[in-house]
């Protein structure tokens, strides 16, 4: 399966480390694409539940827990990409970029980096039941192929927030 990247007009949009692979499919989303914005918006809506589960989570479960980052890159713009093994560090979310950048020389795949929580721009969680969270990931699948768009719609739960978070 590919690991897909999105670009937002001058952003980029990394899908699920675990759906990664070598040889990305650049898929384009304009700035205005309705539903992309919209994916973003409501996953930032629902960070604090995340952060709130985050941070009760055993540190042994905190694996589980990822971010995607608008990371600034030369030249303007920003590459959205996963960071993985989160944990605080002197008041700062620190973690491990999940994915290979595409426009961050220097960085690469496991590379520490403080994330900047503004620059959020979607969040997911690796549950038994599947993946929660994951918008801009669900964005995506109409322009996967059909069979790899089951195969990802498959590891992506029917709701992106977990049913007691609505409770």
């Amino acid at each position: 399966m590919r690991r897909l990247l999105v670009v937002l007009a001058s952003f980029a949009l990394l899908a699920q480390p675990a759906l990664a692979q070598q040889g990305d499919e650049v898929v384009q989303f304009s700035a205005e694409d309705q539903a992309m914005n919209a994916a973003i918006e409501e996953a930032r809506s629902t960070l604090p539940q995340f952060f709130a589960e985050f941070n009760t989570a055993p540190v042994q479960r905190r694996g589980a827990f990822l971010v995607k980052v608008g990371m600034p890159v030369e030249g303007g713009g920003h590459e959205h990409i996963w960071v993985s093994d989160l944990r605080r560090e002197n008041g700062q979310l620190v973690g491990a970029l999940a994915n290979e950048p595409n426009w961050m020389p220097g960085l690469h795949r496991g590379s520490r980096v403080v994330v900047d929580e503004s620059l959020i721009s979607d969040w997911s969680i690796h549950a038994p039941e599947g993946i929660y969270g994951s918008y801009t990931t669900r964005v995506m699948l109409p322009f996967l192929d059909p069979n790899e768009a089951a195969q990802v719609r498959a590891m992506l739960t029917a709701s992106p927030t977990p049913a007691h978070w609505s409770s």
